[in-house]
């Protein structure tokens, strides 16, 4: 399986995509229309939120576990999205009927209420939450897909009850909306509990693609700052619907930079609170890229030395902004010490290491070096290890031509400190500008 290994948006679809060819299914295990996946063609952006990222594989299949819970308009329009793009899923997309329905309820209270964790508002959590209490006021709160094939007419019906309380709201309207997508949705779903099993014991190979990443996990992060479901490579196994005894391998992705959406701790930020609180007010006010790009120079950031000006502009030059929200990420240095304990905690076998060429950006920097996070001493001061910058101009722009020597050298130190092989390392937004090793670079 892969997983991310830091925050989110480390670009493992772009990785999934890369490897999707040698597998038979893509998989998803947990999340649900809050994980943005974007895959950069020569075509255009594909951005996905609910479908498994081998979409432009056509002769792989893709699969939703159980673990995910499904907000039937996100996925019907996605669905349609792909299908007006030539992308026909009839085939190939299967959905387990045991995912939980993600309820206008639930949508609602995360709109209310979600902004203090920093959540994506598409009511997950309300909807992971409800699964678990199971029951409101003596009638049942919670429902899967199952549920709709067997009485979607009283399940509506009731999902419209629940959410009676917002009586400010349109109800009838998004229950209607409900309806008109679950059309789309229900040829996929699936009421065998075995049919990735099946698959597998006729000799098909699997990949999990895990949403969010192993710091946000419901458990193992740092509580309330988390998503609401289990990230962990582990629970592939549970929300992928597959005995645990056919695991090969856990892929880790991660990226050259650090970044994070939402509030929670961030140890290596590129301007501590003041970047915190500068993204949090963006985000409730609606301003990003757009918004960053009128009122700065990225240029000019990088050479002020202020480390709450060199994190806007290194997101504003490596584009780290929301897929799904268009919010501006906070932006941090590499943080070598969260890596390598994630690797041994969660059992990851080998790496990939995504916009590495963002790491040109401190050649503009004063003292032209590349700062890498090792380790803090007492007083929670951070070591740091610096390396020597390489100039954009010197980016591969194709296989043939060598790595610079100052990345390959950065390169060759994290493999060894990590102890584990580093499978490949983006070089840029696009499918083509992903340099794969065979061995260590």
């Amino acid at each position: 399986m892969l997983v991310g290994l830091q925050y989110g948006d480390e670009g493992k679809a772009r990785v999934v995509d890369h490897l999707a060819a040698g597998y038979d299914v893509i998989a998803r295990f947990n999340g649900g229309a809050n994980a943005g996946h974007t895959i950069a063609t020569s075509d255009g952006t594909l951005r996905l939120r609910q479908v498994p990222s081998g979409v432009l594989h056509p002769r792989v299949s893709l699969y939703i576990g159980s673990g995910c819970v499904i907000r039937l308009q996100q996925l019907a329009s996605e669905i349609e999205m792909l299908a007006g793009q030539g992308i026909d899923l009839a085939a190939r997309l299967t959905i387990s009927d045991r995912c939980p329905v993600v309820q206008p309820a639930h949508f609602l209270s995360d709109r209310r209420d979600g902004g203090r964790i920093g959540t994506t508002g598409n009511g997950i959590g309300p909807c992971y939450a409800e699964l678990a209490a199971r029951m409101r006021g003596g009638e049942r709160s919670a429902f899967q897909l199952r549920d709709l094939m067997l009485d979607e007419s009283r399940v509506f019906e009731q999902m419209a009850q629940l959410a009676s309380q917002h009586t400010d709201e349109d109800i009838p309207g998004l229950i209607k909306e409900m309806r008109q997508a679950w059309q789309v949705v229900r040829p996929f779903v699936t009421h065998n509990p075995v049919a990735l099993l099946e698959r597998v014991e006729g000799g098909a190979r699997v990949l999990f693609e895990g949403a969010q990443s192993v710091m946000l996990d419901v458990v193992q992060g740092a509580q309330p700052w988390v998503t609401s479901s289990h990230t962990l490579p582990s629970y592939a196994y549970v929300g992928g619907d597959l005995p645990c005894l056919y695991h090969r391998k856990t892929i880790g992705v991660a990226k050259a930079i650090v970044s994070r959406v939402g509030s929670g701790p961030l140890p290596t930020e590129l301007g501590a609170e003041r970047s915190e609180a500068y993204c949090a007010d963006a985000g409730r006010e609606g301003r990003g890229r757009a918004d960053e790009a009128a009122r700065f120079d990225p240029r000019a950031l990088l050479a002020q030395g202020d480390a709450f000006s060199t994190g806007i502009a290194i997101r504003m030059l490596s584009n780290e902004y929301g897929t799904g929200t268009g919010r501006p990420r906070r932006v941090g240095l590499l943080d070598v010490a969260q890596l390598q304990l994630a690797v041994r905690q969660f059992g990851v076998d080998e790496v990939y290491l995504n916009k590495s060429d963002s790491l040109a950006v401190f050649a503009q920097t004063r003292d032209q070096c590349i700062p890498v996070v090792v380790g803090s001493r007492d007083g929670n001061a951070m070591r740091v290890m610096r390396f020597p910058a390489f100039d954009e101009s010197v980016i591969p722009r194709d296989d043939a031509t060598p790595l610079p020597p100052q990345l390959e050298t950065l390169l060759e130190w994290l493999a060894d400190v990590l102890g584990r092989p580093l499978r490949g390392i983006g070089l840029g937004p696009q499918r083509a500008q992903m340099r794969l090793f065979k061995t260590q670079p």
